[in-house]
């Protein structure tokens, strides 16, 4: 019956009720060659709803097998491994479908060229083995939307003329390798223990490969040729993500959590992947800490097409998350770096309170006092960061009032008044004199200034140089237990 050709079908009054009603017997048969449909012609074949599950498992295999319409499996229980080989089917349904056992798609042809359609659809499909497709070309759309693969879901050497729909597919190893992908890829929400994706390339018109919300333990991408990336609030625990040999891959990584990921990048590509309030869990900034310093420590530039523009409250979130990661590694260093360049941002952020009319006049006060603030601890030690900065400040002071004191009224010492003009030379190294205890506030008492103004630079010196020293010790303290 299998065997007839459409027309002898028709005069035979073969019906899409009779050919499942064979099928069936097929399955039941002791005989394995009558569940092996080979040079078979069909206008559709409708085998929904079944339960095929004969006494044994043999192999079902389609091979040579033409379909011109829908080879129809939805919501069917196939308990046999399927092979489909060299066939040419219009479209297939395997919807709502199970597969007990492994499937295998082989040097075949669906869809039509001129088709915009699904060729191929297995919308909440279950694989409970593996399903691999290797050679095949699907001149049409694919829908794997809410589609389970419990071990390996292969795609090697296969091109994809149509929409790519993964969304939140769920599958324990997934390798697309040599696939071609001619329009929108999507793997949105999808889950998966191992990720590949190898020599994969897409045409210049395609946006790029969507697998935002996505949650891979481990995600390799090696693309062939320039490629776009959008990894919006993925989760990747480890992997790689490189770059074409020739060409250019880019990464979105905002709001992501990146893990153990190793990155393919030189000081001047580090912009092709894009951290913005993205989250830090076991990434080795250490293995990136010449690079990241080549760059100033700048890791939110970026050369792609971003989603969302960047905001001064956004930048400030990225250092945050990248200054806690860098922290949680043991890498103190970056994380300092991260530091400084989230209190950067925040001081930014002050700044467009202060001076934005959409917010209340008290908090714009609160604001132009925060970023004061801000500013004086950058100024004087770089946020506890640089405590030779403090150092220096130190000395300018005790340096300025040095030269000040023989200046304004001269300095008294044992009943004698010490200035310019009277000493020359020895009132400067009196100044640098009175200076020192001043500043240690040693206060030794056998020299001091005689005018208001001289009283007034030595106590300011004074307090100066306790703040100073309070300043210098913690950041130095904070720099030695990094």
């Amino acid at each position: 019956m299998f065997h007839l050709t459409p027309a002898e079908r028709r005069t035979a009054d073969v019906t899409s009720s009779t050919l499942r009603a064979a099928f069936l017997a097929d399955i039941g048969a002791d005989d394995p060659s009558r569940q092996e449909y080979v040079d078979v012609h069909l206008e559709e074949l409708d085998l929904s709803q079944l339960v095929v599950d004969g006494s044994d498992v043999a192999h079902i295999t389609f091979r040579e097998v033409t379909v011109d319409g829908v080879f129809d499996l939805s919501g069917s229980v196939v308990g046999h491994p399927m092979t489909i080989e060299e066939c040419h089917i219009d479209g297939m349904d395997v919807s709502d479908t199970v597969f007990e056992r492994q499937v295998e798609v082989r040097g075949t042809v669906l869809g039509r060229p001129s088709a915009s359609t699904a060729c191929f659809r297995a919308r909440r499909g279950s694989f409970e083995r593996s399903l691999r497709i290797r050679d095949t070309r699907f001149d049409g759309s694919v829908e794997f939307a809410q589609c389970s693969v419990r071990e390996w879901l292969n795609f090697d050497s296969v091109t994809i003329g149509g929409r790519a729909h993964f969304a939140n597919v769920s599958f324990g190893r997934a390798q697309f390798v040599s696939t071609a992908f001619r329009d929108d890829v999507e793997f949105v929400g999808a889950a998966s223990e191992y990720a590949t994706f190898d020599d994969i390339g897409v045409d210049e018109s395609v946006t790029g490969i969507d697998l935002s919300e996505g949650s891979f333990e481990r995600l390799r991408i090696y693309p062939a040729t320039d490629i776009e990336c959008r990894l919006r609030d993925a989760t990747i625990s480890a992997g790689d993500l490189d770059q074409p040999d020739t060409g250019v891959a880019t990464y979105d990584l905002t709001d992501a959590t990146v893990g153990d990921v190793d990155l393919e990048c030189e000081p001047d590509t580090l912009d092709r992947y894009r951290f913005y309030r993205t989250g830090f869990d076991g990434f080795h900034f250490a293995a990136y800490r010449d690079l990241l310093r080549s760059n100033r420590w700048r890791i939110h530039e970026y050369i792609g097409n971003a989603d969302e523009s960047e905001s001064v409250e956004g930048l400030e979130h990225t250092y945050l998350e990248a200054k806690q990661g860098a922290s949680d590694a043991g890498d103190s260093e970056t994380a300092s770096m991260f530091f400084v360049r989230e209190l950067r941002y925040r001081r930014r952020r002050y700044a467009a309170h202060a001076g934005s009319a959409d917010h209340s006049l008290i908090h714009r006060v609160d604001a132009t006092v925060r970023w004061t603030t801000n500013g004086f601890l950058d100024a004087v030690a770089g946020y506890g960061e640089r405590p030779g900065r403090t150092a220096a400040l130190a000395l300018a002071v005790m340096v300025g009032s040095a030269f000040v004191y023989p200046a304004s009224g001269g300095l008294s010492t044992g009943g004698e008044i010490v200035s310019y003009g009277s000493h020359g030379a020895d009132a400067v190294l009196n100044g640098f004199y009175f200076s020192i205890v001043t500043f240690a506030t040693l206060g030794l008492g056998d020299v001091y200034p005689v005018s208001d103004v001289g009283r007034f630079v030595a106590a300011s010196e004074g307090l100066a140089g306790a703040f100073l020293t309070a300043v210098f010790v913690f950041s130095l303290a904070r720099r030695v237990t990094r």
